[in-house]
């Protein structure tokens, strides 16, 4: 009998020692490394349009890859930039390759967009080039639509942030920013 007591409680000890071991993470897992998301999600993929003086600008997501068209200084402009995973935790701006890589991760209830070259530990949406990107929804002809709205920063310097909205189809652009003007300010 008191050979079965002492095991118990030798298995009991056992136990509670194995629970708090696993319970408890080393420090190593505590300074594991941040990564970026590996793709958009599927709320922000598609096809966006933002009308600006007569043209419409497009700008595509997919799951790994983002593209544009743009008209400016009377001609249009395209790109492309994939989707790469990064370390979040470490500076890229002197990287070789790979500079026009686009990296993701949310901060403040934003999707954030970022060339793997403008990315600085901390920074977030103060480096210039980056993208900030909500879904928001609007009202069109009786109905919710949602709208891609876009926060961009061009110059950090004098606080310069652009703001506009896109839409999935040209109508919607055109009737919520009609005169075509070069940045929306959405309600």
């Amino acid at each position: 009998m008191k050979l079965t007591n002492m095991m118990g409680a030798v298995l009991a000890v056992a136990s509670f020692g194995a629970a708090l071991a696993v319970t408890n993470p080393t420090t190593d897992a505590q300074a594991s490394t941040k990564m970026s998301m590996a793709s958009f999600p599927a709320k922000y993929q598609g096809t966006w349009y933002y009308y600006n003086h007569g043209h419409y600008n497009r700008y595509t997501i997919e799951a790994k890859k983002t593209s544009y068209r743009n008209f400016y200084s009377k001609k249009w402009h395209t790109g492309e930039s994939p989707v790469k995973v990064a370390n979040l935790n470490k500076n890229m701006s002197n990287i070789k390759t790979g500079k026009q890589n686009t990296l993701l991760f949310m901060s403040k209830g934003r999707l954030i967009n970022q060339a793997w070259e403008n990315h600085r530990v901390g920074d977030g949406f103060r480096t210039p080039g980056t993208e900030a990107y909500r879904i928001v929804n609007r009202h069109y002809h009786g109905k919710k639509v949602q709208s891609l709205y876009s926060e961009n920063m061009w110059n950090v310097g004098n606080g310069e942030v652009h703001i506009f909205s896109s839409y999935k189809t040209k109508g919607q652009a055109k009737a919520f920013n009609p005169t075509g003007t070069t940045e929306d300010f959405p309600n």
